[in-house]
C-alpha cells in the first residue's frame, strides 16, 4: 500500500479519533460529556438582496474535553472567543488562544482538545433562519461524509498501518 501524505494522514487521524471516541462512549469506557457543553444559536433577519441571512453557532466547552467537528460544505468564519484549543485537521496541528479568527475551508473537519474552558463560534450564511429549521440548516451547511461532498473518505487502513 502507498505511503500517506501528511494531509491524508491528518485527515485519517481526525476520523480515527472520532471513531475511537464514539466506540469508547458506546462501550461505556468513556463518558459522553455533551451535557457539559452549551450550544447557542443566533440568526439575523434575511438579507433580501442576497436571499439569505447569517447563522451563528456558539459552543462552550470545558477544559479537558476532546471533540470532533463536522464536515463543512462551505467556507465560513470561525472564532475562538475565549480559552485555548489544540486543533488537528488535514492542514496540520495548531495551538490557538483567544481571541483567534480563521476561515474554515470547504470540506474541513477538525479535532479539538480544550486546554482551557473555551467558547468557539462559527458563522454561516443560510436560507434557514430559525431554530425550528435547524435540521434543514445543518443539511445545508454540514455534510454527512466526505463522499457526500464528492471527496475521498480517509483511508483508515493506511493510517493504521503507518502508525
Amino acid at each position: 500500500m502507498g505511503k500517506l501524505s501528511v494531509s491524508d494522514s491528518l485527515k485519517a487521524s481526525v476520523t480515527h479519533l472520532e471513531n475511537t471516541i464514539e466506540e469508547a462512549v458506546d462501550s461505556g469506557e468513556a463518558e459522553c460529556a455533551i451535557d457539559q457543553t452549551s450550544l447557542r444559536h443566533f440568526f439575523t433577519p434575511p438579507i433580501e438582496e442576497y436571499g439569505c441571512g447569517i447563522y451563528t453557532r456558539e459552543l462552550t466547552v470545558p477544559k479537558g474535553m476532546t471533540f470532533v467537528g463536522k464536515i463543512h460544505r462551505h467556507a465560513h468564519m470561525a472564532f475562538l472567543m475565549k480559552g485555548e484549543l489544540m486543533v488537528v485537521s488535514s492542514t496540520g496541528k495548531v495551538h490557538i488562544k483567544a481571541p483567534h479568527t480563521w476561515v474554515t475551508p470547504v470540506g474541513a473537519k477538525r479535532a479539538f482538545y480544550a486546554v482551557e474552558d473555551s467558547i468557539l463560534t462559527n458563522v454561516h450564511m443560510t436560507k434557514h433562519l430559525s431554530e425550528d429549521k435547524l435540521q434543514q440548516l445543518e443539511d445545508e451547511v454540514i455534510a454527512p461524509s466526505y463522499t457526500a461532498m464528492g471527496l475521498e473518505e480517509p483511508d483508515l487502513k493506511l493510517f493504521l498501518e503507518n502508525t
